[in-house]
């Protein structure tokens, strides 16, 4: 595979990872504070598929992202990289991995569903601000190579 297919499949794994986490995570947002006559239960699971659909976007991205580092060579020379890597892999991958383990094994064992859902929420309100924050410097750091 050559390196703008793999750019390629890069960037629809970020946007597959972006787009499910940023609007159905509003959503979940606003239903919690305001009626909207959905089954609760429903809509979390359904949040519970599309959290898993985040994720494997953020591994896709991942995986191509080495993939292409692989065929340039790992050449850890470029600047702007240097400042990417540690951002992904020490920020958002840790808080995915955090995710995944709350929506996939927390939520489901949960005795006290309700308890469960109210600390997934809080945990939501605390990641999400520096989460768009520094996908924003990575993606400025991918367009702008400083």
């Amino acid at each position: 595979m050559e390196y703008t297919i793999a750019k390629f499949i890069h960037l629809m794994g970020i946007l597959i990872w972006a787009g499910a986490s940023s609007s159905l995570g509003l959503f979940m947002l606003y239903s919690m504070k305001r009626p909207t006559g959905c089954n609760q239960d429903l809509l979390r699971n359904f949040y519970r598929w599309m959290t898993n659909l985040e994720i494997a976007g953020f591994v896709l991205a991942i995986v191509m992202g080495f993939y292409m580092l692989h065929i340039l060579k790992y050449k850890f020379d470029i600047n702007w990289l240097n400042y990417k890597l540690p951002l992904v892999l020490g920020i958002i991958l840790p808080l995915e991995v955090i995710n995944f383990w709350l929506v996939n094994f927390y939520i489901p064992r949960s005795k006290e569903k309700p308890k469960a859902y109210k600390n997934y929420d809080l945990f939501t309100y605390i990641v999400a601000l520096p989460l768009i924050a520094i996908s924003l410097i990575v993606i400025y750091l991918a367009v702008a190579k400083p």
